[in-house]
């Protein structure tokens, strides 16, 4: 059997590799796994007992469907160069002289045996970087791409899927809410299309700057690379969902492939798919933008423009309804001492309890720049093109004057007075790149918050962490552990499948199923540092941005911080066990009685600050992306004044989070 996408093709030896891969991973059971399977401390065991059964007999490796899915995602979600890399590790799985390498068996990885796989796969855990970030790379990207695309076991584990009350009466009270949208269609021959302004991209930079120009009478055209979706056409499915809003499916990762990155790419941009988190910028940042030269930080105009957007993008914590999770969070803070508080939403005022609302906002209530600032773009006249990705900036006599685009696979020229590039911290530098210019600091200074998870196992409590408002509290108790407010937030997070393979590391066989039928009782802290030290942007041979990041020693530090103050509220409020997302470290039962003074909690919290988080050492996100194209007083450190316009080309402006000086420690919104 020969499986080809494209122009990439896996083999027959390269197969049986990734089979054996499944059948270790989500592995057929034996007899006493099966009796331990069925002891687990969930809910879904009662309701569900033969399915329970079933799914401990159920070998990844059995199914056809999921191989050529697989092979199809690895094919369209990776550039040829790390397609490559993934073809030379399974020809070394598939060899026995290589094999060696990998397994410490001289025999081909297929041809040992599962329980031999299973311990191969855990001693990477606790070996050098490499082994890490193979077995980082391996398990996640199986499981998440298993149960992303396949509902058989949703039943069983007790993951309703889609939200269920998506086609009730709750969505048919909403269902005209949604503003509707007219898109220009391009012929293959071309349009002759003139604007004032084109602004490229139609999140929270581009959302409200195309908003202000339109009302200000300016002809304006909004371009996005992504597609608009009415609420309608949300299925909140999430392999649909990832496809169709975000960058590379969900699958977008940085150059050592052990952070991956969530960037929307969809009409709205990241306010379509956030968490409704709409938190000021905080007072010791905007002290900080002043002393390097940007004092319009610390001035009224900026505290009136804050408030201005606040009050169009309805936000309050006037209607928050914690779900569980965050009752976790506030209980556990209470209880141990730490501060806590109200994340306002940007919702207008609606409750809003959907857990769903990163696949899309299917009830119009997150105020997102679709719902607000496109739409009084929209009455003012604007224009828009979605599907539309723009190669580069056209410049004459060091100006711009518009912009070269791809529309239904025809490049079209479109021309402009002015080009407002809003494209994220990942594309706008890209298409400053592409469009030649020279500013050596365009794509460095990336931040990208990055984050990580601690999860906690509350047996008699059904959290269902996928329900309810996602994220509506947080807190600071690590914000400053570092005296320059370089720390990290606690907030919570949603938590479906998706999250649960990327953020809970693959022990077993076992120890994956029973954490699946676990997932109603599971609470996951959310650890999102403000990182110190940046990386960078750049572009490969076709104009696609590369993304370049490392965890410093010091932002390891804040996170780890983090993940213990998580630990503790988890603890503080019940948990029965406890889990990071660090690969080597085995999962924590806390002391029943002044479990904080247990020698084997103070070991525990030793091996969290031994292993950290560097070097592969546990599993990393990120959901905010900032800082590429900086804003300053000085050509030769920054790339666009005070004033958004790029030093190098009048008429050209950057409008987006790329341009913040440094990461801003709060959701970048």
């Amino acid at each position: 059997m020969l499986f080809e996408t494209d122009s990439f093709k896996f083999n027959d030896e390269q197969i049986k590799v990734i089979k054996a891969l499944c059948g270790t991973l989500i592995a057929k059971l034996d007899d006493l796994e099966t009796e331990a399977l069925l002891k687990t401390k969930a809910s879904v065991i009662k309701k569900h007992p033969s399915k329970v059964l079933e799914f401990s007999k159920f070998d990844l490796s059995e199914n056809e469907d999921f191989i050529e899915v697989l092979t199809d995602k690895l094919v369209k979600s990776f550039p040829q160069d790390k397609l490559v890399q993934i073809n030379l590790i399974l020809n070394f799985f598939a060899k026995s002289s290589t094999s060696l390498l990998l397994t410490g068996c001289f025999k081909p990885f297929y041809e040992l045996d599962r329980k031999q796989r299973e311990v191969v796969l855990q001693k990477w855990t606790k070996s050098f970087k490499f082994y890490r970030n193979l077995f980082s790379n391996l398990t996640i990207l199986f499981n998440a791409i298993y149960w992303i695309n396949f509902d058989r076991y949703f039943e069983t584990i007790g993951y309703p899927g889609p939200d269920p009350e998506a086609k009730g009466e709750k969505f048919a009270s909403k269902i005209n809410l949604f503003p509707t949208y007219e898109f220009i269609q391009v012929p293959p021959e071309g349009l002759d299309l003139q604007f004032d302004v084109i602004v490229i991209g139609s999140g929270a930079g581009g959302g409200v700057v195309s908003a202000q120009l339109a009302k200000a009478g300016y002809n304006v055209l909004v371009i996005e690379k992504g597609k608009y979706y009415h609420q309608n056409e949300l299925s909140l499915k999430q392999a649909e969902s990832l496809n169709n809003l975000y960058e590379s499916g969900g699958l977008l990762f940085n150059e050592d492939k052990n952070i991956c990155i969530h960037s929307a790419s969809t009409f709205g941009g990241g306010t379509t798919i956030n968490f409704c988190a709409s938190l000021k910028l905080q007072h010791f940042v905007r002290e900080e933008w002043a002393a390097k030269g940007l004092t319009y930080f610390l001035s009224d105009e900026f505290n009136k423009s804050m408030e201005a957007v606040e009050k169009r993008m309805g936000v309050s914590s006037d209607a928050i309804i914690h779900n569980e999770n965050n009752k976790i969070l506030i209980e556990g803070c209470k209880k141990f001492g730490y501060h806590y508080s109200n994340i306002p939403q940007n919702t207008a005022g609606s409750h809003h309890q959907c857990g769903w609302c990163l696949f899309g906002c299917k009830y119009g209530e997150k105020q997102g720049s679709l719902m607000t600032w496109l739409k009084d773009a929209r009455d003012a006249g604007a224009k828009f093109i979605d599907n539309c990705y723009v190669e580069n900036i056209l410049i004459k006599n060091r100006k711009a004057v518009g912009v070269k685009a791809i529309f239904n696979g025809n490049r079209i020229l479109i021309h402009s007075k002015k080009v407002i590039i809003s494209c994220g911290a990942i594309h706008s530098p890209a298409l400053l790149m592409r469009s030649g210019l020279k500013n050596a600091n365009i794509g460095k200074n990336l931040y990208l918050h990055p984050l990580t998870m601690v999860t906690g196992f509350f047996p008699d409590r059904e959290v269902n962490p996928y329900s309810g408002s996602m994220m509506t509290s947080v807190s600071d108790v690590v914000e400053n552990v570092d005296g320059d407010h370089y720390g990290a937030k606690i907030e919570t997070a949603t938590f479906h499948p998706l999250y649960l393979v990327g953020f809970l590391p693959w022990k077993s066989a076992l120890n994956h199923k029973q954490r699946m039928l676990q997932i109603n009782h599971l609470s996951p802290m959310l650890i999102i540092s403000r990182d110190k030290n940046p990386g960078r942007i750049t572009i490969d041979s076709n104009g696609r941005p590369r993304i370049h990041y490392s965890i410093s020693n010091h932002d390891s530090k804040s996170i780890v911080e983090g993940i213990i103050a998580g630990i503790n509220i988890l603890i503080s409020a019940g948990a029965k066990t406890v889990m990071t997302a660090q690969l080597a470290i085995e999962e924590f039962e806390p002391a029943e009685k002044d479990p904080f003074n247990d020698p084997g909690y103070k070991q525990y919290i030793e091996n969290v600050r031994k292993i950290g988080v560097e070097e592969n050492a546990s599993n990393i996100g990120s959901a905010h992306q900032m800082g590429t194209c900086k804003m300053g007083i000085n050509p030769k450190t920054s790339v666009v004044n005070t004033k958004g316009k790029v030093w190098e080309v009048d008429n050209l402006y950057v409008a987006d989070s790329s341009v913040f000086p440094t990461s801003v420690g709060v959701n970048p919104m």
